[in-house]
């Protein structure tokens, strides 16, 4: 299993950013390849489901069910696409007049070849890095300017 990690300070209070990471209207604004929501049973509370679709470069359909949701401080998710499985954790923490928001992902891939390991390192886990940063900076940005 692999893991990425990203996070960010962002200048706004826990309930702005809480809000607007769960307003399932502004996610194309800055939910890293996503394009729209094909269902949603009970989400984001605990048990709830959610499945999305990406952009045509994304990640395909991926189906997202809620393991823990604690209001204000932290929510994961199990998720599975074409391609990987894994679990997805965020928190928030206020941190002065900011949120601290971390993200962490572990995941498999489901298809990874004779050179799996190398290809995870060097590739793949380098690219949910990326994802995940552009994901925070975009939510930074979106919160921040209002």
């Amino acid at each position: 299993m692999g893991q990425a990690k990203a996070d960010a300070m962002i200048g706004a209070d826990l309930k702005e950013v809480w809000d607007a990471y769960f307003d399932p209207e502004r996610w194309r604004l800055w939910v890293d390849g996503f394009a729209h929501v094909v269902s949603s049973e009970g989400y984001p509370e605990k048990g709830g489901t959610l499945k999305w679709q990406s952009t045509p470069a994304g990640r395909g359909l991926v189906t997202e069910k809620v393991l823990d949701h604690e209001p204000r401080r932290r929510h994961r998710v199990s998720f599975e696409d074409p391609e990987s499985t894994g679990e997805f954790e965020t928190t928030f923490e206020i941190r002065g007049e900011a949120v601290h928001v971390e993200q962490t992902m572990t995941y498999k891939v489901l298809h990874p070849g004779f050179f799996g390991p190398a290809t995870d390192i060097f590739f793949v886990r380098r690219q949910v890095i990326g994802s995940l940063e552009r994901a925070l900076g975009h939510l930074k940005h979106m919160v921040e300017s209002g």
